[in-house]
């Protein structure tokens, strides 16, 4: 397009200037009024101050093919640029081909879930490639600012697994609200690329483990069995922040403040990692001094300090009892 848009000015200008010339010589204008004069004919406005009433009959034919290339031109040149507009559009609405995007990953669904998962994509600066069955979606926009590429389309057709370079991806998520649209996401992948690394999102927990187990799925998550455990203990423990799965055991991730005169307040942090039971994830001293992945090296713990310290559910009463001031 680009190529043609410049041949089109191009012809345009050398008629243009051909035109200065022969009326310049044939009528004694002079050059800019040529111009001017030249100007008015290619664009067919014609204001009758200079006119080819007296020119010869050659002068005449001339200026009647000017009128009919500088109709032409014109044209052309707009129909161009209308057509690399809406083009344009079209493109920023249903996406574009991804021809060399390489080991990239996929994620299907911005919806809320969707959208968290894409920050923490783009904040660790993974290449990302959006799918998107709407434009309209609420976190469309917000991701196309950071020069995303969003393609708008269904997964099961052909033209959006080219565009989403499905053959070359690493990944795979399949993060949308409906369980068989994230499974019929990961099916059209891997029927493109079976080497691709499929992680779906699954409402229903006994549905996740037997698309694990039968369906050859990566890793299968059902949110609401993610996230239930959370509520629950966060109801009862307060201390709770966070919770995981390692295999059917349930971890939690517990903070607390050391409090004076615990048996913790006496410890050191590979003291209570040696117990077995407990993994510092974070301490904070009263300072502010903040350490992740304790232990790299021994800390003794102070009162005050702030811990995150993840442990199967069974042992959080043992690390309350720890931090509990002895009489």
């Amino acid at each position: 397009m680009r190529k043609l848009f410049l041949f089109v000015l191009l012809a345009g200008f050398v008629c243009f200037v051909t035109a200065v010339v022969v009326f310049h010589l044939a009528m004694g204008l002079e050059w800019l009024d040529a111009a001017y004069f030249s100007l008015t004919i290619m664009t067919t406005i014609g204001f009758g101050d200079i006119s080819l009433l007296d020119a010869g009959p050659a002068v005449k034919l001339f200026g009647m093919f000017m009128m009919l290339v500088g109709t032409a031109s014109f044209a052309s040149l707009f129909g161009i640029v209308t057509d690399f507009l809406l083009k344009t559009r079209i493109e920023e609405i249903l996406g574009v081909r991804r021809r060399k995007m390489k080991d990239h990953i996929i994620l299907c669904g911005l919806g809320t879930v969707g959208f968290r998962v894409f920050q923490w994509l783009h904040k660790m600066k993974e290449q990302v490639v959006v799918l998107e069955r709407s434009g309209d979606g609420k976190f469309v926009e917000a991701v196309k600012a950071l020069k995303v590429p969003v393609v708008i389309g269904d997964l099961s057709l052909p033209e959006t697994l080219d565009r989403l370079n499905v053959g070359q991806a690493r990944c795979i998520i399949a993060a949308t609200d409906k369980d068989l649209v994230n499974i019929e996401a990961a099916l059209s992948a891997r029927s493109v690329n079976s080497d691709i690394r499929v992680v779906v999102r699954i409402f229903d927990h006994n549905l996740a483990a037997k698309l694990q187990d039968g369906m050859g799925i990566d890793v299968a998550l059902s949110t609401s069995a993610l996230a239930a455990p959370a509520f629950a203990m966060a109801a009862v423990d307060p201390s709770v922040v966070g919770s995981f799965f390692v295999g059917d055991d349930l971890m939690l991730n517990i903070q607390l403040f050391v409090q004076e005169g615990s048996a913790l307040a006496l410890m050191t942090s590979s003291q209570l990692v040696q117990m077995g039971d407990y993994a510092i994830l974070v301490h904070e001293s009263a300072g502010g001094k903040r350490r992740s992945l304790i232990p790299s090296f021994d800390i003794a713990f102070a009162p005050g300090d702030r811990l995150v310290i993840a442990t199967p559910r069974v042992h959080a009463k043992g690390l309350h009892d720890l931090n509990r001031a002895q009489d």
